[in-house]
């Protein structure tokens, strides 16, 4: 094991350093610390005025552990401006190998070191794979001074590098509308809620619940990222009462309470993208224009691929919506309006090539028969270069696409349901 550590010039007066059982008296606390974790290696980042003030100290301190540790020093600048805070960043993260394991105590240097620490800690854990055990910090200012020498607490604050999780998987939602992170770390707090019940069958239906949520926030971002409309919105719709089984696991999980800040907002995010009742003849408009508010989500959260793909299967349902072909999830007969659809845009394509009259054999009764027609085919063509990966001559940029993609769906806006 590494510890990674700072070291300031300031004054450091004798303590006994507790943390949980174990407790060792010492002036600094990485010292206590190598005597708690027992590390091979104490890699110590300082000043160059600690380095001359106080390291000689520090290192006689380390010689009379029972086990010293090899100490490895590293200088580093003061951190007087915002490129010298990257630089010790920097030096930090190099410090350590991929997949090592390692710890850190955060408790002496400048002020911006255990700042520095801790959130190098979460990219070290969540970047290179380290084995994290611990993040300590000794917290002389609430020592207890009514004994000598004075005891002062020692917290581990790894579990607090949640915070900075639950902050990813949130940025991740907010983004692209995905809460299947959300949903890994919702599981992970459903995990260690089932290992206290112990039997307790009040905690375990809490626990429970909690892995319904945490299955329902995955299931329904894996349905959106698949295209599946239909399993979508009826995930969706039960995901309020899902959460309202959650709130008494949400409470009782420390670790899960910045999940049930941002609930809200996952709750109105998919809400109108949910509908209860199963698909049938008499809610079939319904069900047309949730799925093209769909598309209108996809494009929002960059999705180009889904709210192409969706936007071009609407279309058929609509045109089948209104030649009163209400089984909108029968393959035959998609097949067979695909088949006039793309029969009338072939004809409207070279009326309008040719700049002749349009005159439609099926759509009299459509509304918006010829912007549709004309959407189809820009849909097709679109469509087609994406899911073909551009294998064709003269592809489209990547800028032309969504710039193309964000025209249909205006136009997807303007047809009549």
């Amino acid at each position: 094991m590494k510890l990674l550590t700072f070291l300031g010039k300031g004054v450091y007066s004798q303590t006994e350093y507790v943390w949980g059982e174990r407790s060792h008296t010492a002036r600094f606390a990485p010292v206590a610390t190598t005597f708690f974790l027992k590390p091979d290696i104490v890699t110590v980042f300082l000043t160059e005025a600690a380095q001359q003030e106080t390291y000689p100290n520090f290192q006689a301190a380390m010689q009379k552990l029972p086990k010293p540790p090899k100490l490895q020093p590293i200088a580093v600048p003061k951190g007087s401006n915002e490129s010298e805070l990257w630089q010790i960043c920097e030096q930090v993260s190099t410090s350590v190998s991929p997949d090592e394991i390692v710890a850190f105590d955060i408790t002496h240097g400048l002020r911006s070191s255990p700042l520095i620490g801790l959130l190098v800690a979460a990219f070290l854990r969540s970047g290179l794979g380290i084995d994290l055990r611990a993040v300590l910090y000794g917290a002389y200012d609430v020592r207890d001074k009514t004994m000598e020498p004075n005891r002062t607490p020692v917290f581990d604050l790894s579990p607090m590098l949640a915070l900075l999780e639950w902050a990813v998987a949130a940025d991740r939602f907010n983004r692209t509308g995905d809460a299947r992170y959300l949903g890994s770390l919702l599981e992970e707090q459903r995990t260690k809620l089932a290992k206290t019940a112990e039997g307790n069958h009040d905690l375990e239906n809490e626990a429970g619940r909690l892995g319904n949520l945490a299955g329902a926030l995955t299931g329904i971002s894996q349905s959106l990222r698949l295209i599946r409309p239909f399993m979508a919105t009826e995930s969706i719709a039960g995901l309020k009462e899902r959460v309202k089984l959650a709130e008494p696991a949400l409470e009782r999980a420390a670790a899960a309470r910045p999940f049930s800040l941002i609930l809200n907002r996952i709750v109105d995010t998919y809400q109108p993208l949910g509908i209860a009742e199963k698909l049938s003849e008499e809610n079939l408009k319904e069900y047309l224009a949730t799925q093209r508010k769909m598309i209108f989500w996809y494009v929002e959260r960059e999705q180009w691929v889904q709210a192409v793909s969706l936007a071009r299967e609407w279309l058929v349902s609509w045109m089948m919506y209104y030649l009163k072909t209400n089984t909108i999830t029968d393959k035959k007969e998609r097949e067979r309006v695909e088949g006039v659809i793309n029969s009338e845009a072939h004809a409207f394509l070279v009326a309008k090539t040719e700049g002749g009259a349009y005159s439609s054999i099926f759509l009299n009764a459509i509304p918006n028969a010829e912007e549709m027609l004309d959407l189809w085919n820009q849909l097709t063509d679109l469509r087609n270069d994406i899911d073909h990966a551009g294998m064709r001559q003269k592809p489209r940029e990547p800028k032309d696409i969504i710039k193309q993609i964000n025209k249909i769906t205006g136009q997807l806006k303007a047809l009549s349901l």
